[in-house]
């Protein structure tokens, strides 16, 4: 077993980008990350690294601080002994880890270690659930209507940022920084929102693109609209809208909230995979 640590980001995505497409939804994210790679040069803190054994990846990792390591097994390769030696080699390394994201068996057990070996606590944030869609299986829509967001929409949509943030246990975000996130979303036309009786009542965000699929993220609805089938007209008109350019749709799910991943899967998504998201504290 070999931990290679990657300051040259195409040196490891050459290693770990076919790795990676052998299961190209459930590695969303990553995928998603080494692509924003590619058009741009990523900070000088971001962290990528590669475990091999027997010539083939058994583990990358790629962190963009503050957010959490996120990792991708080989599970046909993948054992205790050599999630135990890659552990022992990032403490050694005096890596700092706040927490780690990735399919839940491996996920839990690299986590277990972790724990152990810098006598830390692993807390679980997040149980998660990967959903893939190739085809919607309802059409109907609820009353209101499917826009673009525009800048005239800012204020609003950067006070949902904020508490979906809040909700969803991510790093902490001010409103400055998310009317900044939020502007350049605007700009790149990524966010769209479902508007009933002339107000928007939810939003959804195309994200991260893969080789042959995009990501659904940042779906939000205030509290005063749930329950009236808003978020589901707005995921399942943006996934159509997504679909005539992409061969699927990705989304995460916390499963803690059988809503939402009940109407996902009435609007044609599939579970692929359980992911979970864990925080390191001493």
């Amino acid at each position: 077993m070999k931990l290679t640590e990657y300051r040259d980001r195409s040196r490891f995505i050459e290693i770990a980008e076919p790795f990676l497409l052998k299961k190209e939804a459930e590695n969303n994210l990553m995928l998603g990350l080494i692509g924003a790679f590619k058009r741009t040069i990523p900070a000088a803190d971001v962290y990528t690294a590669a475990v091999v054994e027997d010539g083939e990846p058994a583990i990358t990792m790629l962190m963009t601080p503050p957010h959490n390591l996120i990792l991708s097994f080989n599970e046909d390769g993948m054992t205790e002994t050599i999630l135990l030696e890659t552990v022992r080699a990032l403490v050694k390394k005096g890596l700092h880890i706040p927490g780690v994201v990735g399919e839940r068996k491996w996920t839990e057990a690299f986590a277990k270690i972790w724990s152990i070996e810098t006598e830390g606590r692993a807390e679980i944030v997040m149980e998660q659930k990967i959903y893939r869609l190739h085809e919607l299986a309802q059409r109907k829509r609820g009353e209101g209507k499917f826009i673009l967001a525009e800048l005239a929409h800012l204020p609003l949509l950067t006070e949902w940022m904020v508490d979906f943030m809040n909700y969803t246990n991510e790093p902490p975000i001010t409103a400055l920084q998310a009317a900044g996130r939020m502007k350049q979303f605007i700009a790149e036309k990524s966010v769209f929102l479902w508007m009933a009786e002339g107000k928007p009542v939810s939003m959804a965000k195309k994200s991260r693109t893969t080789k042959n699929g995009i990501c659904v993220s940042l779906v939000y609805t205030p509290d005063e609209f749930r329950g009236n089938g808003y978020a589901s007209s707005c995921v399942a008109e943006l996934s159509e809208h997504l679909l005539k350019d992409f061969s699927f749709c990705t989304l995460y799910t916390d499963l803690s909230n059988p809503t939402s991943n009940s109407i996902y899967q009435k609007i044609g998504y599939q579970p692929i995979q359980d992911s979970i998201m864990i925080s390191f504290s001493s």
